[in-house]
């Protein structure tokens, strides 16, 4: 259970973070227009988001799953928490969509729309914090 645990925490943080650097990450490729430059940094950020974000959120989820159906909880706070991962979910989604969308046509108005993906994000990794740390014992 620790292990499974300490899994779970780990996959959670490194998922978080890339949920919180993409935006950033895909950003920063649209400000130049040196081509060598974009399809460098077009690959990095495909890499990340498919080597280290994808795998971590898996992980954090199949864990998640797994540690709840151990202790058999099933309550409110979990439900609405499972509805914050749910909205960390739909950022990673959008997160790969805006990786796809950059790759085939570099673009200024993305950097917006990278902008609100970060705060989203954010604000759902805050609100599943918030809910882990107030749940009732």
């Amino acid at each position: 259970m620790p292990l499974l645990k300490l899994l779970h925490f780990a996959a959670l943080l490194c998922w978080c973070g890339t949920l919180l650097y993409l935006p950033a990450l895909i950003a920063a490729g649209t400000r130049r227009s040196d081509p060598l430059f974009y399809r460098d940094h077009a690959h990095l950020t495909r890499m990340v988001f498919n080597l280290v974000g994808t795998p971590a959120a898996l992980i954090a989820i199949g864990s998640g799953t797994a540690l709840f159906l151990k202790d058999g909880i099933v309550a409110g706070w979990l439900i609405v928490k499972l509805s914050t991962v749910a909205g960390m979910v739909l950022c990673h989604a959008l997160c790969g969509v805006l990786v796809l969308h950059v790759e085939r046509a570099p673009e200024q108005s993305v950097s917006i729309r990278c902008r609100l993906l970060g705060v989203v994000a954010a604000t759902f990794i805050t609100a599943t914090l918030w809910l882990v740390l107030a749940k009732p014992f």
